[in-house]
């Protein structure tokens, strides 16, 4: 009895032991998918410098160069996902996740992605079938999660839990389900099962899930971010993350470029530091590496032109950042757009609504906290209107303004004015 005593205190102990050792301020984010989500851009010189030892990655199946064992946790250095991926949405995601959270937390990313697989390839019931009609550069890799990517998924989830606390799950995957109506419950079904079997909470752990390449970016499964859309109605917990703007590669239409992998990664972080409850921002304690910094920083807006419609015309909005390693995003959604009275603006579109002339500004803040703004002029001035220079010529004279004051015909800016029954536009 006295032994059984002293065996079962030990258990105790030990158990209290293994529970010290897991850091709630170890953020841990699970990661699935296809070949986006593995990586497919090879790594540009920007991305093999200093990447923070505050990011790391738990290898889900071993590696031979560089040499990594399952199980174990490293920097989170290019190629995290598996040793036939490249540079994908993961890195990023977690190199912006640090720089904006405090100095004490950590961020480990758990990845387990496919190039060309199904969504049935994280459902136990179904990977056997797909196994079998597999290529066979799929099949390896298939083989190397234990031929069942879903199974080492939750395996290694919960090897993560040891450590760290599970904030979020992050999903890229579609082409091959390209516009399968229920993808959507597919993919409930698989969060659901990963929630149960790793004791979490939906309201704690939500998911991220990312569109694919679209049509203007020469996407071939386009078609599928409609059926990526109806997420949030089947899992209110889950949040899109839109691929607008961002860039192909030029070479298939169904991967990103490397410059559209390093700006997924981060818009997949600006989500979920949202659903935090944080603003998208560096933290102020923050030392950014170079590289970073370069990518991070914008240094102005695209130039827009004015714009001299009738009333009751629109136009679609679309703003573009540059940065100062040279590579742009569209940042509409993001930014702040001021419009003068006559104008209106709602979802990504310009609207006037009556006769006026003034400036639509624009300014948008960058992850660093840095601002730039930029301007365009809108003049609707209606029908019957003279355009004329403000040149001080004698046709100028006996001029008001749309107040009915009296303007000096020779120091006229432009705008629209009246002379006798006419509106007239000064350029």
């Amino acid at each position: 009895m006295k032994k059984l005593f002293i065996m079962g205190v030990l258990l105790t102990t030990l158990a209290v032991g293994a529970k010290a050792d897991v850091d709630p301020n170890f953020y841990i984010y699970l990661c699935f998918g296809q070949s986006n989500m593995e990586g497919n851009a090879q790594p540009q010189s920007v991305d093999k410098q200093y990447v923070d030892p505050r990011f790391q990655m738990l290898a889900t199946t071993n590696f031979n160069s560089p040499k990594r064992t399952m199980g174990e946790w490293y920097t989170a250095t290019c190629p995290i996902v598996s040793p036939w991926g490249g540079l994908g949405m993961a890195d990023y995601f977690g190199r912006t996740m640090v720089a904006a959270l405090p100095e004490n937390v950590r961020v480990g990313v758990v990845d387990v992605a496919i190039g060309g697989i199904a969504i049935e390839g994280f459902m136990s019931d179904k990977i056997g079938d797909l196994l079998k009609s597999a290529d066979g550069w799929q099949k390896e890799r298939i083989i190397a999660y234990g031929s069942d990517p879903y199974r080492r998924l939750v395996d290694m989830g919960k090897k993560a839990q040891e450590v760290g606390v599970i904030k979020g799950i992050l999903l890229h995957q579609g082409c091959s389900n390209n516009g399968q109506s229920d993808w959507p419950q597919k993919v409930k079904g698989i969060y659901e099962g990963i929630l149960a079997e790793l004791g979490l909470d939906a309201a704690d752990v939500p998911l991220f899930v990312g569109e694919t390449l679209r049509q203007d970016q020469g996407g071939g499964c386009y078609q599928h971010n409609t059926v990526v859309a109806k997420m949030p109605s089947v899992v209110p917990t889950s949040y899109v993350v839109s691929s607008s703007g961002i860039p192909g590669n030029g070479q298939d239409p169904w991967h990103f470029s490397a410059a559209g992998y390093r700006t997924f990664g981060k818009r997949y972080a600006y989500e979920a530091l949202k659903v935090m409850g944080r603003e998208p921002r560096a933290d102020a304690a923050y030392e950014m590496p170079s590289n970073l910094t370069k990518f991070f920083h914008v240094t102005e807006l695209k130039k827009i032109n004015d714009f001299s419609p009738k009333k009751g015309a629109t136009r679609a909005l679309k703003i573009t950042a540059i940065f100062e390693d040279n590579h742009t995003e569209e940042v509409t959604d993001e930014a702040q757009i001021a419009v003068p009275d006559f104008v209106t603006y709602q979802d990504g579109k310009l609207k006037v609504n009556d006769e006026g002339d003034g400036d639509v500004t624009i300014s948008y803040t960058d992850f660093m906290g840095n601002t730039v703004t930029t301007s365009f002029h809108v003049s609707c001035v209606g029908t019957g209107i003279h355009e004329v220079n403000s040149d001080g010529l004698s046709d100028h004279q006996d001029m008001f303004d749309l107040n009915g004051r009296r303007v000096n015909g020779k120091q006229l800016q432009p705008g629209i004015y009246i002379k006798g029954n006419e509106k007239r536009i000064v350029r």
